[in-house]
């Protein structure tokens, strides 16, 4: 009778003790796969807000240019949408304070950019209305005073989904730790699948 309680608690032990490790390889796979989702989100999020503020640069450009209110659709849909955007991708990366961070200097850089050279720049294109003289607007567009600001900006978004990037090449290889097979095997053709879509939205 004891040799019998005794063989059945081993075994009954030895499976406790894989259903733990199971259940700990799962969990621990769950959490990566939610973090690449996130990243993905993340990264995303980040390009939208890129395309808003070229949209911007775009509207801006084509008012300077036609003089027509309607030009500045695109502009004036860029600026709300960006300042949207910001706001909620701080949000969504409030755990990573650094990141934080330089979306603020990324507002701060599209701010001083609207205020030093857009705003200025869409007030004289007003002034001269449909003057057959262009040659104030000629001579400040020359200038090309907004590409030291875009410039810094595209720097400034490229550094962020860089930042993502290699969170995502963390995560990726924490799930690589993981027992399933069939689940790294799909966590890592989603990772793949994304940077094939980050490099096809850069271009």
């Amino acid at each position: 009778k004891v040799k019998i309680l005794m063989g059945s608690s081993v075994t009954l032990l030895f499976l406790i003790l894989i259903g733990a490790v199971s259940l700990t390889s799962f969990n621990r796979l769950k959490d990566n796969s939610k973090w690449v989702d996130h990243t993905h989100v993340v990264i995303q999020n980040a390009m939208q807000i890129e395309a808003a503020a070229v949209d911007m640069e775009t509207g801006m450009r084509g008012y300077l240019l036609a003089g027509k209110e309607e030009f500045l659709g695109p502009y004036t849909r860029g600026k709300k949408r960006f300042s949207t955007l910001v706001l909620a991708l701080k949000d969504t990366v409030a755990d990573n304070p650094v990141q934080v961070t330089l979306l603020g200097k990324i507002e701060e850089t599209i701010e001083e950019w609207q205020s030093s050279v857009t705003e200025n720049a869409i007030e004289l294109r007003r002034e001269i209305g449909d003057a057959l003289t262009m040659n104030d607007m000629a001579a400040l567009v020359g200038e090309a005073q907004g590409k030291q600001y875009f410039d810094k900006f595209r720097t400034q978004v490229t550094t962020f989904i860089g930042r993502e990037r290699v969170l995502m090449r963390t995560r990726q290889a924490a799930a690589e730790k993981s027992s399933n097979i069939g689940d790294l095997k799909s966590t890592v053709e989603w990772v793949n699948h994304t940077n094939e879509v980050i490099q096809t939205a850069m271009r």
